[in-house]
């Protein structure tokens, strides 16, 4: 009786926030996209450990080949990772953006060379560490470099247990088994991003639908596509420039719809791809992924100008400084980390070490807190037994007591570099850094 109490609080905490068929089941080892079972970084039945180091509830470490900050995904007992791997044959950059595309041109901080690719998916074994299979997906010389937090296998791959859905941008989309058999391939054309700062917009998967969002600074759009053939569903242009936000699918009132972020935030019917709503206000260069809950969407931008708004649903057409803006931040929100909303409270991680808790419903500041040690943070926050996770690119991860108060539990050291945000699964937290993938645990990982 005590499990099924414990269970029927979980689904409750899950369903307010958005209807039950929107989130793999929870009960279940699986980590299947980009911010987790529920789409939120929160892992609600899991329970890893509170301190590790390179020693302490070390499972096992892994080393990776190539480089790559897409957050591992988990099923079952599969890890699947995207890397690209630098190699050495002479190839030339392929000339493929038109002349006189706008905002192009490279940041300071943009690798201005580099060698061709192999692009691959890897597959290891969850409880063991150990190497399953590899599968290269394509060779090519990429047509811009990166930013140097960034790379050529940033986005994220998904999952729906049965297959393996890997997005590189502009080299493609491939559909895989889990035993590493190629199912199918859909092309994308060359991507023309801001300052070539690199591509990172993860995938999102419901049901039998893909949703992709290629933002640039040609011509923007959002694209559905079926998920067993590759076939293009639906495209929806937008008036967007480059952006690296991942869609959020989500059902409000019984209708399907993925949002967008972006310097207008958009929602669309996930069947058809009807513009439902938009509202505008946010900077260009939009990367945190909203999050849904209380009967809101709840986007983030912070290049430029700090924003957050807390935008209720149910309503159409332009709701840009309207009634349904139910509360706004200015100060303090994230630029590349995204919103984590757990229950009645949001929390905030702003890339230079602020971290902050509001009320979900309102906007009420519980605190904001800098973090000691002058961290800077790419990884977004994860969640699980009550406790954060904030995952610093020096290896730093602090753990938090979740609430509205600051409780510090501990502060781990690792000695690699991460910017890929970790995965919960049971008992386990992954960490992938730039040159190995971690699992800590306090006791033997089980199948």
């Amino acid at each position: 009786m005590r499990n099924v109490t414990i269970g029927l609080l979980l689904f409750t905490l899950v369903s307010t926030q958005l209807m039950a068929d929107d989130v793999v089941d929870i009960t279940q080892k699986h980590w299947p996209q980009w911010r987790g079972p529920s789409w939120n970084g929160v892992a609600p039945k899991a329970d890893p450990p509170v301190t590790w180091s390179e020693t302490e509830n070390l499972q096992w470490k892994t080393p990776i080949e190539g480089r790559g900050w897409a957050t591992p995904i988990v099923w079952g007992d599969r890890i699947f990772l995207l890397t690209a791997i630098a190699l050495d044959k002479q190839m030339p950059i392929p000339d493929v953006i038109p002349a006189g595309t706008p905002n192009i041109s490279e940041h300071p901080q943009v690798k201005g060379s580099w060698k061709a690719q192999r692009f691959a998916i890897l597959c290891i074994e969850r409880t063991t560490g150990k190497k399953l299979w590899s599968q290269t997906v394509h060779e090519a010389m990429p047509h811009q470099g990166h930013h140097n937090k960034g790379g050529f296998a940033s986005a994220s791959p998904v999952t729906n247990g049965q297959h393996i859905y890997a997005y590189f941008g502009s080299i493609g989309l491939y559909c895989y088994d889990f035993e590493g058999r190629f199912v199918w391939r859909k092309d994308f054309k060359p991507q023309a991003m801001e300052d070539s700062l690199g591509e990172g917009s993860s995938p999102a998967l419901f049901k039998e639908t893909l949703v992709a969002v290629v933002d640039h600074e040609l011509q923007s759009y959002v694209v559905a596509i079926d998920k067993r053939s590759g076939k293009e569903l639906w495209r929806q242009e937008r008036d967007e420039p480059s952006n690296w936000s991942t869609p959020r699918i989500f059902t409000h009132a019984g209708r399907r719809q993925v949002v967008v972020n972006g310097v207008t935030v958009r929602s669309y019917d996930l069947e058809t791809g009807e513009l439902l709503w938009q509202c505008g206000g946010h900077t260009a260069s939009a990367i945190p992924m909203p999050a849904v809950g209380h009967g809101m969407v709840y986007t983030a931008s912070g290049w430029k100008k700090d924003l957050l708004q807390a935008i209720k649903l149910g309503q159409r057409g332009d709701l840009t400084s309207s009634m349904n803006v139910v509360w706004s931040l200015h100060r303090g929100t994230p630029y590349v980390p995204c919103p984590m909303l757990w229950g009645d409270e949001i929390y905030l991680l702003e890339d230079q070490s602020f971290f902050s808790c509001y009320r979900a419903t309102d906007g009420k500041r519980h605190y904001k807190q800098r973090l000691s040690g002058a961290l800077k943070f790419s990884a977004s926050p994860v969640g699980a037994a009550d406790r954060i996770y904030l995952l610093s690119e020096t290896g730093k991860t602090v753990v938090l007591q979740r609430g509205s108060e600051v409780k510090v539990l501990a502060i781990n050291e690792l000695d690699e570099t991460f910017h890929a945000s970790p995965a919960i699964v049971g008992d386990a937290i992954y960490l992938r850094g730039d040159k190995h993938l971690y699992c800590f645990a306090e006791s033997s990982l089980s199948q």
